[in-house]
């Protein structure tokens, strides 16, 4: 493991911030399960939304008038985020984890006694891998996608109504996820924990909450898989979130807990 040697009381200073920010980076590239995850993300969202998408246009013959009028060419292919998400926020879990499980997160303590500064370096890592990957992953998922619905002439264009907004969304999605995962790995420090309370929140609880009492739509509609489907789709259903809404609810997942993260890791022990 990297580690850098700083003075209590100067973590945050902007040169020790590079130094953290640099060490943080070192570590998150030098396991091979960084790589592989990353991996592993962008063929099942790529993959999963063309097998859908593929799907769709075999289907197309024997769709009714109403079907195909109902049928949405956006939201389909990327029906794989539904698995990257959850890879993506396991990439955020392990970049803490896997220090509480080895111990070495003493040592990255010792090293800097800023503990809210290691946070937010591992943050900022991160962000800087998330962002620029999940944007990759976004547009080659809809362009594959639409490329594929082409044979039908339903695709998209980049320029249509609604696909900047779904890249742009989705990727914000990943980066989110990926975050709430730092957070539930700080907040809890176990792998399997962290990642089991990921998989409540983006699989079961949406699978769990249904029905038409007006408390019931409402939690259902403050969950962010709800809220990133209306982000990548062209027809929203009744009663949906509006994109400005949408868009709230997936930034308030990890506002939350890093900043519950920020609170516990300054003030309970390695």
């Amino acid at each position: 493991m990297t580690t850098i040697d700083l003075p209590a009381g100067e973590g945050t200073r902007p040169g020790r911030a590079r130094d953290l920010i640099g060490s943080e980076w070192t570590k998150l590239w030098s396991v091979r399960s960084t790589y592989w995850v990353l991996l592993c993300a962008a063929v099942t969202a790529i993959g999963i939304g063309a097998v859908v998408a593929d799907a769709d246009v075999g289907d197309w013959p024997r769709m009714s008038p109403a079907q195909r009028a109902a049928f949405d060419p956006l939201s389909d292919p990327y029906v794989g985020f539904m698995i990257a998400q959850l890879i993506f926020g396991t990439l955020g879990v392990l970049s803490i984890t896997g220090e509480y499980s080895s111990g070495l997160i003493r040592t990255t303590f010792a090293a800097v006694p800023a503990r809210r500064a290691v946070l937010a370096a591992k943050a900022a890592v991160v962000t800087a891998v998330t962002v620029p990957v999940g944007a990759a992953i976004a547009a080659a998922t809809f362009a594959t996608g639409q490329a594929v619905l082409s044979r039908r002439h339903v695709g998209l264009s980049i320029g249509d109504p609604g696909a900047l907004r779904s890249i742009g969304a989705a990727t914000f999605y990943l980066l989110a996820v990926a975050l709430v995962g730092l957070g539930l790995g700080v907040l809890l420090r176990h792998a399997a924990a962290a990642i089991g309370a990921l998989v409540t929140l983006l699989f079961l609880a949406p699978q769990l909450i249904h029905g038409t009492a007006r408390w019931v739509v409402d939690i259902a509609d403050a969950l962010p898989g709800d809220a990133i489907r209306r982000l990548v789709s062209l027809h929203a259903q009744h009663g949906a979130l509006s994109v400005p809404q949408a868009f709230v609810v997936i930034s308030v997942y990890p506002v939350v807990l890093i900043g519950a993260a920020t609170l516990v890791i300054h003030r309970r022990d390695a």
